[in-house]
């Protein structure tokens, strides 16, 4: 709860001076779902906001951060809730500040390869506004049905493609930002519109995968690329996860660098299987599917290409080139969620230890490490991940009545977070840091997590900025 200690009727009623009567919500049936997002964390125990707001501006947004400071109340931004952290979950109640309705394109500057638009505006939606301009926005990350723009600058997301393209910061030439006083920034230049600078301090980063720890964004300015018109996809079965490794290393050897190499360990084969026999993956202990696009004359020979590559060291290959076969291909990629409730009956998946990220070479002993941690805690685990650049996914599946089981599944998230350090890797790849990995901080990042904190601090002193997230040890309100 917050710590003026006010009552929640006293908060609403406040806020409702500052913003439509609409605007304010206080209904505890209403504010149930901004509880919880994706994550396991959040489904356990239920942490309500004391209030939610739906602001229509950034001048709406101002009004309750300026509220939140001199009230010392906590404030916290949520898109779509689709994070799988608790990093847009009230830990410490106060004010969640919901962009539902700031979901415009304010821009879409084609000539400049750029667009500004709303935090709240849905992955998909933008896709859509970028398409009859012949643009795309390449990160591409699996809940882009649902989230949210300002979610994925939050936790610097990605998805199949950043292999190739890269994550969310690569594209974030700028962003207004509500400080936690309420004032207000533009990062990356106030009325620039270059697609490059080497002017100062790069802002925009600081706030990107900052969780809305530091600051609000209101409005991304983003960089948008020409959709390529044509892609094929090579799918490559391996006798051993090992020579899929040595496949992606021919690949750079020869020069190529694919749009996308996606792993699916023997489990997610298997699971993939039942779901979709007639796909007819191939047996072995691994699958890659191997995108490669640009035009229509250079996917060809491109796929032929990379088709006589891998093939030296897997034990089967074939290629997609139509559309409906590629988008065939990746709809059951996309399907390895109601695939692993087949395989697993009366399991259900949960969001913990589901991100680490490797390096290349060390993905097959990560994963035979992971595998054999599961067995031992006799909990069902599916492996796949975005191989390009070293993203292993665990599914982990239990019955989350049973309490020995969800015991047992947090054994196994926290040894996955371990070894994922361990081998030189991260805890998190694309998904974030929140409240679920904050305790590994300090291990992975070391004396550099001081200087976060002092930053942390520096820009938001009272601490009332989504606290309870990212940094670990630190409480809020701490002195410097």
């Amino acid at each position: 709860m917050t710590t003026v200690g006010a009552p929640r009727s006293t908060l609403a009623e406040r806020l409702r001076r500052l913003l439509p009567h609409e605007a304010v919500i206080d209904d505890p049936a209403t504010l149930l779902p901004y509880a919880y997002d994706a994550s396991f964390w959040s489904l356990r125990q239920q942490r309500l906001p004391d209030v939610v707001v739906v602001p229509r501006t950034t001048e709406d947004v101002q009004r309750v951060v300026r509220f939140a400071d001199e009230t010392n109340t906590p404030v916290i931004a949520r898109g779509a809730g689709t994070g799988q952290t608790g990093g847009a979950v009230a830990a410490q109640g106060g004010i969640v500040i919901s962009f539902a309705r700031m979901r415009e394109v304010i821009e879409i500057d084609r000539a400049n390869l750029q667009a500004i638009v709303r935090p709240g505006l849905v992955f998909n939606d933008f896709q859509a506004a970028l398409a009859p301009h012949g643009l795309f926005f390449p990160p591409d990350p699996g809940s882009g049905r649902a989230c949210t723009l300002g979610g994925m600058a939050a936790n610097n997301a990605s998805g199949p493609h950043a292999v190739r393209w890269g994550t969310t910061s690569a594209y974030v030439l700028g962003c207004e930002v509500v400080l936690a006083d309420g004032s207000v920034i533009w990062t990356g230049g106030a009325r620039s519109k270059a697609l490059k600078s080497s002017s100062g301090i790069d802002l925009a980063k600081l706030f990107v995968g900052s969780e809305g720890t530091l600051g609000i964004i209101t409005t991304l300015r983003l960089r948008v690329q020409p959709r390529p018109p044509a892609r094929a996809v090579v799918l490559a079965g391996y006798e051993r996860l090992e020579d899929t490794v040595r496949s992606l290393d021919d690949l750079f050897a020869a020069g190529m660098l694919p749009s996308t190499a996606e792993l699916l360990d023997t489990s997610a084969v298997t699971a993939i299987q039942k779901w979709q026999p007639s796909l007819g993956l191939p047996d072995g202990e691994a699958v890659l599917f191997i995108e490669v696009e640009g035009t229509p004359d250079h996917v060809l020979s491109e796929v032929r290409y990379v088709d006589e590559i891998v093939r030296k060291r897997a034990s089967v290959t074939r290629f997609a080139e139509d559309e409906a076969s590629v988008a065939r291909l990746w709809a059951a990629r996309s399907g390895l969620a109601a695939a692993s409730a087949l395989a697993h009956p009366g399991k259900h998946r949960i969001f913990a230890g589901e991100d680490m990220a490797v390096p290349l070479t060390e993905i097959p002993r990560t994963i035979r490490r992971a595998r054999e941690i599961g067995a031992e805690l006799g909990v069902a685990v599916i492996f796949y991940g975005h191989f390009g650049d070293g993203n292993v996914h665990s599914a982990i599946l239990i019955d989350p009545e049973d309490t020995d089981e969800v015991r047992r599944a947090d054994e196994l998230a926290d040894r996955l977070h371990k070894l994922a350090i361990e081998v030189g890797g991260t805890v998190t790849g694309e998904h974030g840091t929140g409240a679920v990995r904050s305790r590994y901080m300090r291990a992975e990042h070391g004396d550099a997590l001081d200087l976060m904190i002092r930053i942390k601090k520096a820009l938001d002193p009272k601490g009332i900025l989504n606290p309870g997230k990212l940094y670990g040890e630190m409480s809020r309100g701490e002195p410097l």
